[in-house]
């Protein structure tokens, strides 16, 4: 299934983001760790930058959190039943199977989850390489996304809670683990050090500075997390949550299952009354979940008969049918947010009116591309390349900027450019769903001596219009009109 969807589906706009850290080797990036960049830098090296390179690495990741999970299971002593039952939930619950591939932080990130757990339960025997592992996964966790932080208290609970755990503060395994998990982790630290940490505060006080009351955050948190944890799981989850607790005294596991998973939980369901919680920050729990899940249903719910073993059984297999219409996403309008289809050919017009432009100044690499959203940005920015491939121009890398050219903040765009250096430099403007955005066009001429549409191009697929872009050649870029602003837009 996860291959499937990493062949066919097309590339989104997030996907395409991580694609240009790819492009810019680094110990880390301004909104998230570097282990999404790596892996996609691997995958493209070996096939290209097409659909398979992006997301080979997010398979590995999805292959590997399955077989971790699996192990995981064997050594709290569930039995083919329940181990198949997991498999069953990474079809049935959405976040997890888009960690199978999607190429974002979180397929990483909740590899790296499982694998620390996994490690650290084997630990409880006092074998150091396991402690060693540990400290190693966690790493690997924390280079993946910020939220891998939970994994502290997740590991303090069972340190104190667990008695075989406790035994081991008197030996070197937990010490030398953090020690790893830190030295694991230095680049990103590094990377701050030298970028005056603007990506621990953005995380940070660039989230909170914009902090405020607002129910409609809270309500949302509820109604997204049900979906992309499946809502009918969701509805049932309060059966396998009050399983594990009633088994709190009498049994590690259940300590060990909800430790790794309410202090996430507890602390975005709080933040979610003052902030937007996005629907993926929760997707190391829904691995948790899952877990637990599967232990609920093997001793909780199997032994009564066979029954809601088929109904979990043939809702999987409906669901990942209804999984293999993935690729048909490419004839769903694209309104709003992110985009993923069409940019091949907007590349291409796009690279037309840039030639036009050389043609009538005379002076090669005078001119950049630039889009007033950074996923646009993005996405423009892979559709020129895919397009420079295509007509066998493999070395061109075109300069392609984001909203920072007005000032705005870009996250990482914002940081790989000196905007200084482009002014008195003509540009061309992609502007897709131009009917909703007039004031951007307007911000844009603002920083230009002048700016002329050239072209509307309509996307179809199978004849049903799917996007609208407009495309502007721009001249004179007079500069930003503002020093740094990298800190308004926000991230994943």
């Amino acid at each position: 299934m996860g291959a499937w969807l990493v062949v066919t589906m097309p590339v989104f706009s997030q996907e395409s983001y991580y694609w240009t850290y790819a492009q810019h080797p680094d110990l880390s990036y301004y909104d998230h760790p570097p282990m999404v960049a790596w892996l996609i830098l691997v995958g493209t090296r070996v096939f290209g930058d097409g659909a398979l390179g992006i997301r080979f690495g997010t398979w590995l990741c999805g292959m590997l959190t399955a077989a971790l999970g699996l192990a995981l299971l064997r050594h709290l002593g569930l039995s083919t039943r329940g181990r198949s039952a997991w498999l069953v939930l990474l079809l049935c619950v959405p976040i997890l199977v888009m960690t199978h591939f999607l190429a974002n932080p979180d397929a990483p990130l909740v590899c790296a989850w499982v694998a620390t757990l996994l490690c650290l339960w084997r630990a409880r025997s006092g074998d150091l390489r396991w402690w060693l592992l540990a400290g190693f996964a966690a790493g690997c966790a924390l280079l993946s996304k910020y939220t891998a932080a939970f994994l502290l208290p997740g590991g303090v609970v069972v340190l104190l809670a667990d008695s075989r755990m406790r035994a081991q503060l008197r030996r070197p395994g937990p010490w030398l683990a953090v020690v790893i998990a830190a030295l694991v982790f230095s680049p990103v630290v590094i990377w701050n050090v030298v970028h005056d940490f603007e990506s621990f505060r953005f995380q940070t006080e660039g989230r909170f500075s914009r902090a405020t009351l607002r129910m409609k955050w809270f309500w949302d948190f509820l109604g997204g997390q049900s979906l992309v944890f499946n809502p009918i799981l969701a509805l049932a989850l309060p059966w396998p949550l009050l399983f594990l607790a009633r088994r709190v005294r009498h049994d590690v596991r259940a300590v060990w299952l909800l430790a790794f998973s309410l202090p996430m939980v507890l602390t975005f369901l709080v933040l979610s009354f003052t902030m937007q919680i996005k629907v993926n920050w929760l997707a190391p729990v829904a691995a948790t979940a899952a877990l637990g899940v599967a232990v609920w249903w093997e001793e909780g719910v199997a032994a009564e008969g066979r029954r809601g073993w088929r109904y979990l059984k043939w809702g999987a297999v409906a669901l990942a049918v209804l999984m293999m219409a993935g690729p048909l996403i490419r004839l769903v309008p694209q309104r709003r947010g992110a985009t993923w289809f069409g940019w091949d050919r907007i590349a291409a017009a796009a690279e037309h009116w840039e030639e036009q432009v050389d043609t009538e100044d005379g002076v090669e690499a005078n001119m950049f591309f630039f889009a007033m959203d950074y996923k646009d940005a993005a996405q423009l920015t892979h559709g020129l390349a895919e397009h420079a491939r295509a007509v066998c121009i493999p070395d061109v890398t075109e300069t392609t900027l984001a909203q920072n050219v007005v000032g705005r903040g870009a996250l990482q765009f914002g940081l790989w450019d000196d905007l200084e250096q482009r002014v008195g430099q003509n540009a061309i403007l992609v502007l897709p769903r131009p009917e909703q955005r007039g004031d951007l066009v307007a911000e844009a001429r603002r920083r230009f001596d002048s700016l002329e549409r050239v072209e509307r191009l309509d996307v179809d697929c199978l004849g049903i219009d799917v996007l609208s872009v407009d495309l502007f050649v721009c001249r004179g870029y007079r500069g930003p009109g503002c020093s740094k602003a990298n800190r308004s837009e926000d991230g994943d």
